[in-house]
């Protein structure tokens, strides 16, 4: 799995190259760059790296702005964002942008690094079979079978059902539309 550290410090990349080499993962490749033109490429490629953490003020493409490019070009799954922001920006700007995360900098190296970990498992989910199942191409498989989860129908009963499908369940009113797990 390869993890992108785009910013446009080298010295900063450096440091963050560091914070990655301390997580102690064998399938983890860092890569780099230093301009924000050449992020969006190397995100937008074929073969993009799963993960990326993108300084906010990145030279010749700023992260907000490469956030909402690769968004508009892929709308679910990897490459992971995480976005570096400087005290004075707002998080949530970052983040309505297309940013999975945005982390406040200075930053301390095992927050960063959970962050990380955090994206290597979203990036390490089954992204064609989920993308498959949102545009309806998915072919259901014979070795799949989809079953409710036992303990919450258990739970249940046919007055916790609503004449819209809404399941109420046991100690609140949660909405539940399907809680489905794949064997």
């Amino acid at each position: 799995m390869q993890l992108l550290i785009a910013h446009g410090n080298a010295t900063s990349r450096l440091a963050l190259r560091r914070v990655a080499a301390g997580l102690l993962v064998s399938d983890l490749e860092v890569i780099e760059s230093g301009e924000g033109i050449e992020t969006l490429e190397m995100l937008l490629a074929a073969d993009s790296p799963a993960l990326a953490v993108v300084d906010w003020d990145l030279p010749g493409c700023d992260g907000p702005e490469l956030c909402r490019l690769v968004r508009a070009y892929r709308e679910a799954g990897p490459p992971y964002m995480i976005l570096l922001a400087r005290s004075g920006y707002r998080l949530a700007e970052g983040l309505e942008a297309g940013a999975d995360d945005c982390v406040r900098t200075p930053a301390q190296g095992d927050e960063l690094q959970a962050r990380i970990n955090v994206g290597r498992r979203f990036a390490a989910l089954p992204w064609e079979r989920v993308t498959q199942a949102t545009t309806g191409d998915a072919q259901p498989s014979p070795e799949r079978e989809i079953h409710l989860v036992p303990e919450l129908d258990a739970q249940r009963s046919p007055d916790d059902v609503g004449l819209d499908g809404d399941v109420t369940l046991p100690g609140g009113s949660s909405e539940l539309k399907s809680v489905l797990v794949v064997q």
